[in-house]
Order: structure tokens, then C-alpha cells, then sequence
């Protein structure tokens, strides 16, 4: 099977999908479809809520080298127009039988009570719990903040995510290292690996979740 027809198979899914959510999809469309001035670009897919609400969707195989500086030129104009979001979409999202998470990350107010909630579990001891935790807080730390803005990433897989906030400079390399060094305690340890670093990494996963909270909401109250 060639790279085009993996491709289009892919889209084909993915444009199905939300056609079983209830949504109106259009496939390869033309520069007429597009609700508002993309110039030249063409995206994979529009997925329309209703007329006034929808989602821009470029799919991005496997192998296929993407210029996430010229997408998030797309994502914020799209951005301008409320109600519309751009997607980008990769193989492995392809293939999640559920696509009905868009816009479902968690809010900031929600981040912190599950921060506290985690300090709580490593004041018990429960550091391997605190540990999965604070790693769920983390990776929605960086998917929020590559939603605000407009890295359309945010759909992306953990290492993937982590990468590319490096390469867009919303993480600096010392934190970029800390992050990918405990994803590798965090592998082994739900992998079925022993991993007796969590009771150790786990105060440094809380430090750099609270580190990139003071860096991306410094204006709201954890209270």
C-alpha cells in the first residue's frame, strides 16, 4: 500500500468517526468549503458542529515531517474566529476508537485540585500514586498550555508533546530534560518495570509541575 493511500485510508477513518458523532465532515475540501481565508492552505478535513462552529483538521501520518511554526500560523487564525478550533491529528490518534474528547482538557482550577490532591497522597506515603498523579497534571499543564496558544499539538502523544513545547521555546532545555527523564520513570513503571526511583522522582515531578504553573498561570489563585 503507497504512503498516499495509508494516508487517505487514515483520513477516511478519522472523517468517519465524527460523522458517527453526529458531525458533518467534509474530506479534501476546496478553497470554497472553508468558512474563512486560509490562503493557500488546505486542510484534511473541516468537521462542522453547525454552521457556526467546527473544527479545521489536518491529519499527520506517520513518517511525514511537519512544520508546526507554519500550522500555528493556521491555528491562530483560526483562532480568531470563535467557535472554530484547528486539529492536528496524528496516526496514532487515528486509530483511538473515540474522538469525542475535543476541548474536554482540564481547566486550570481543576489542575490545581488535583495538585493538591497529589501532595496529599505524598504526605501519606503514596508516593507511587502521587506519582501517576502529578504525571497526569504535568502532561495536562502542556497540553494546556500548547492550546493557549495555538500550537495545535495538544492531541499529540506525551514524548511528541514534550518535544515540540521544546522546540516552540515554551520549555527551556533544563526543564525539557527533567520532563523526559522522569517520562522515562513514568514508562518503566506502568510498563510493569520495577521502578524504585519514583519514591525519589516524585518531589521532583511536584517541582516542575508548580515551576511550570508560576511560568503559566501565575495570575490565578490555588486556593
Amino acid at each position: 500500500m503507497t504512503a498516499k493511500l495509508i494516508h487517505d485510508k487514515s483520513v477516511s477513518k478519522i472523517a468517519e468517526k465524527y460523522r458517527q458523532a453526529g458531525y458533518t465532515v467534509l474530506v479534501d475540501p476546496e478553497p470554497e468549503d472553508i468558512p474563512f481565508d486560509l490562503g493557500t492552505y488546505r486542510p484534511n478535513l473541516i468537521v462542522n458542529k453547525n454552521e457556526a462552529e467546527g473544527y479545521i483538521i489536518e491529519f499527520n501520518g506517520s513518517g511525514r515531517q511537519t512544520s508546526i511554526d507554519r500550522l500555528k500560523e493556521i491555528a491562530e487564525i483560526v483562532s480568531e474566529h470563535t467557535g472554530w478550533r484547528f486539529l492536528l491529528i496524528n496516526e496514532e490518534d487515528a486509530l483511538l476508537k473515540d474522538n469525542s474528547n475535543e476541548g474536554n482538557l482540564l481547566s486550570w482550577q481543576q489542575i490545581f485540585t488535583r495538585k493538591t490532591q497529589g501532595e496529599r497522597l505524598i504526605s501519606l506515603g503514596e508516593n507511587e500514586g502521587a506519582f501517576l498523579s502529578l504525571w497526569g497534571i504535568l502532561e495536562a499543564l502542556l497540553r494546556r498550555r500548547a492550546e493557549e496558544v495555538t500550537i495545535p499539538i495538544e492531541r499529540f502523544p506525551t514524548v511528541s508533546l514534550i518535544k515540540h513545547m521544546y522546540s516552540q521555546g515554551e520549555l527551556s532545555i533544563e526543564e525539557y530534560d527533567r520532563a523526559m527523564l522522569l517520562l522515562s520513570v513514568r514508562n518503566r513503571f506502568i510498563h510493569g518495570f520495577e521502578a524504585p526511583e519514583v519514591n525519589e522522582s516524585v518531589s521532583e515531578l511536584l517541582a516542575l509541575v508548580n515551576e511550570l504553573i508560576s511560568l503559566w498561570a501565575p495570575q490565578l489563585s490555588q486556593s
